[in-house]
Formats: structure tokens, sequence, C-alpha cells
């Protein structure tokens, strides 16, 4: 446990950043490569650009994987949609790099007490309607696309008609000519001989 007026920290205890400290200023955070994530791990060629959510629970820290590179809290797998809470003294394992968790008596962790999080259902049914928006969004651009297309194709083709109108003579007499002209050499070909 540390001690008061200290933030809650993230130890590397094991990995290529053996010793590294991350306080915890603030939350939500992210745990990954990405220069924009609070606990940047550079050097583990296992970690992806952000492959942690830590968001603040009572007591501790709610940890979600965010891609499909596997994260463990205190050796259980945590998903996406299945997340795992790390207490003080719990570990969270992110490629290579294994982090323990100590929290100070005046960090956010103990501070949160009261503070309504998110839970598992929450985060999928927000996801789900993102996807669902999303999808939708999608849907419409593609029927556009389709609806503009043929728009486009019935616009020729209507402007195809007026040419067809406006020469159809000289159309119908050479389309007839070489009706005749086909019809002569096959009927020719094939009685020949």
């Amino acid at each position: 446990m540390r001690v008061s007026g200290q933030p809650d920290t993230l130890f590397v205890v094991n990995g290529p950043e053996d010793g590294a400290e991350f306080p915890i200023v603030r939350a939500p955070f992210y745990v990954g490569q990405d220069p924009s994530c609070a606990v940047n791990l550079r050097l583990d060629t296992a970690i992806r650009e952000c492959n942690a959510l830590l968001t603040i629970v009572s007591e501790g820290y709610r940890v979600r994987r965010m891609d499909r590179s596997p994260v463990y809290v205190d050796g259980k797998r945590a998903g996406m949609f299945r997340s795992r809470i790390v207490r003080s003294g719990g570990s969270v394992q992110v490629g290579h790099t294994l982090l323990l968790l100590e929290c100070s008596p005046d960090g956010l962790a103990s501070r949160s007490h009261g503070i309504v999080s998110e839970g598992d259902f929450g985060w999928a049914v927000q996801k789900g309607l993102v996807g669902v928006v999303s999808g939708t969004g999608r849907l419409i651009n593609s029927v556009l696309r389709v609806f503009g297309r043929l728009l486009t194709s019935w616009m020729a083709l209507f402007s195809m008609a007026i040419l067809l109108y406006v020469f159809w003579p000289w159309f119908h007499y050479t389309v007839n000519g070489l009706v005749r002209i086909l019809y002569s050499r096959i009927l020719g070909f094939l009685f020949s001989g």
C-alpha cells in the first residue's frame, strides 16, 4: 500500500520495461504502445496500440481488453464484454509485461466510493447501440450509392432512348441492313457446297 499524498500507481514487475512506474492521475485510461496511452509500454513488441482500458470502480479499476491481444487480471483473462476488477496488490498482464497495482489511501480508487460504474451489460449495450447506429449509417450510404448508380444508369438509358428516337430511321435501316447481310451469309454458309 502506498502512503498518503501519492497517486495510485502501476509498476512494471516483469517485462521489457521492468521497474517503470505509471502514476494514475485520471481515469479512464489506456494501456498500450500508442503515445496517448497513460500507461505507454513502447518496448514490449507483443503490445498493440491500445490493448486495455481501465476505468475506476470502488477500491480498484475495471480492466477491459480493447483489441484481440489477451489481457489478464490476476491470472484470469479479461475480455471486451467480460471485464475484470483489479484491486491494490493485484496484477494486470498485457503482452509480455506484468503490471502490479498499488493504491494510495487518497488515490483515485480509494476516493471512488459511491461512484456509479458501468458494468459489463451497460458496456455491451452501449457498444451494441454504437454498432447498430454505425451499421445503419453504412446501410443507408450503400442504398444511396446503389440508387445513385441506378439513377445515373436510368439517365444514361433515357439519353440513349432519346438518341434512338431522333436517329431511328437511320438506326432502323442500318440494323435491318446488317440483319439481312448476316442472314444471307449464314444461309449461304449452311446451304453452300
